[in-house]
């Protein structure tokens, strides 16, 4: 399958169909092996300088440069493939102090995934709601 036809598979997301679309946007983040980054498996990796801890400045080594910029990079393809699959009328409550793909995700997860919420508890109580 190809690219276009696997994204082409992830529905527009607005707000109204969140068990769906969250599961065709994982499968193909998972596809084009950015899952990683939005489930949090991959972290950001920390600037590491060479120089003794006891240095006033401590550059940071090219190593940890290029390992943080290469994590930027796939992280923030993340987002741009959510977001785009995102109408407008979500992308614009997507706060802008959520930087990494992870806040993304976890943040629209936690406002529209209300099939948590519906779920009954092991007491058959749960959290339902009253109609």
């Amino acid at each position: 399958m190809s690219f276009k036809t696997r994204f082409d598979s992830v529905p527009a997301f607005d707000s109204s169909n969140w068990l769906f679309w969250s599961a065709r946007m994982s499968q193909f983040l998972m596809a084009q092996k950015l899952w990683v980054y939005v489930s949090g498996l991959i972290t950001k990796p920390a600037l590491e300088s060479s120089a003794p801890a006891t240095a006033t400045s401590r550059p940071a080594t090219a190593e940890s440069i290029k390992a943080c910029n290469d994590w930027v990079t796939e992280d923030s393809a993340a987002i741009g493939y959510i977001k785009m699959k995102c109408t407008e009328s979500v992308v614009v409550d997507i706060p802008v102090t959520h930087t990494t793909s992870k806040e993304v995700w976890d943040g629209l997860k936690e406002r529209f995934d209300k099939a948590s919420e519906e779920q009954p508890t092991a007491s058959g109580l749960g959290d339902q709601k009253k109609g």
